[in-house]
């Protein structure tokens, strides 16, 4: 039977922007570690079998345990790898997302959600590094998408240019949230990004409270979003997981556009 494509399902979102699916190395690398060790886990285990004969024939019953544990153990350590090659395999099978002018199309075995670019209310981003500092030798990003009606996307680095599908989404759906805010903002409300609360005033965490003019920088790296007062100030520093900031990137550019606009407000201006 044809397979129908999106495109021909769902006219109505627009010409495809891009494509994107597993990559190429895992699309391998999971069925290769469940080959791997479901052969390994039969191999291990047929040994364990052996020893345990050999082993009560020659030696006797207290021997077995001796005999068998280092096939047992290996066979359990295959074992591990194939359950890993397996749910990873399972996990991403037909693993494709479509971009669309209008929205995109997630796809995932018989799971499929279609996302317009407005029904995208929440933008989690999560870096993850492996590593020690300066010694990291790899990050992975992953991007989980909420929609009005509750439902949600998680896009991980198994996928093809992640961070050009990234870039799309957010070029597509930040735009209309950012409206949204200002027009909240302006009509006195209060923006909730999360753990923060972004008003008209400052911005609060829990009992903590910064005001506009307190504020010195705010700075977004290696998974934390750091927000710190003047020197002067006796508030303490706001340090929080990225991944826990909805738009992250959208509620950076708002601190820093009221702590622009609130401390020229409160500089008095020179007598002439």
């Amino acid at each position: 039977m044809k397979e129908t494509k999106p495109e021909e399902k769902i006219p109505d979102l627009g010409p495809m922007i891009s494509e994107h699916q597993l990559r190429r190395e895992l699309s391998i690398l999971y069925p290769a570690l469940a080959i791997i060790g479901l052969v390994g886990t039969a191999i291990a285990g047929v040994l364990a079998v052996l020893c345990w004969l050999f082993a009560y024939r020659h030696y006797g019953p207290a021997a077995i345990v001796r005999w068998t544990t280092p096939a047992l153990w290996t066979a359990t350590g295959f074992a591990f790898v194939a359950i890993v090659g397996l749910i990873s395999f399972w996990r991403s099978r037909g693993l494709r997302v479509y971009l669309y002018d209008l929205g995109m199309i997630y796809q995932r075995g018989r799971q499929e959600e279609t996302l317009l670019w407005d029904q995208i209310t929440q933008i989690h981003t999560a870096a993850v590094r492996y590593g020690l500092s300066s010694l990291a030798w790899g990050a992975q990003t992953t991007l989980e998408l909420h929609a009005d009606d509750k439902r949600h996307v998680r896009l991980t680095h198994a996928l093809t240019d992640l961070s050009s599908l990234a870039e799309t989404i957010k070029r597509n759906v930040y735009p209309n949230l950012l409206a949204e805010y200002r027009r909240n903002l302006n009509q006195g409300g209060a923006i909730n990004f999360g753990p923060l609360l972004l008003t008209l005033k400052g911005i609060q965490q829990g009992q903590q409270f910064i005001r506009w003019q307190d504020l010195s920088q705010t700075t977004l790296g290696r998974g934390w979003l750091l927000i710190t007062p003047h020197e002067h100030n006796q508030g303490t520093k706001i340090r929080i997981p990225a991944n826990l900031v909805p738009n992250v990137d959208l509620c950076v550019q708002l601190i820093e556009h009221l702590r622009i606009n609130r401390a020229e407000e409160h500089t008095v201006k020179p007598k002439v």
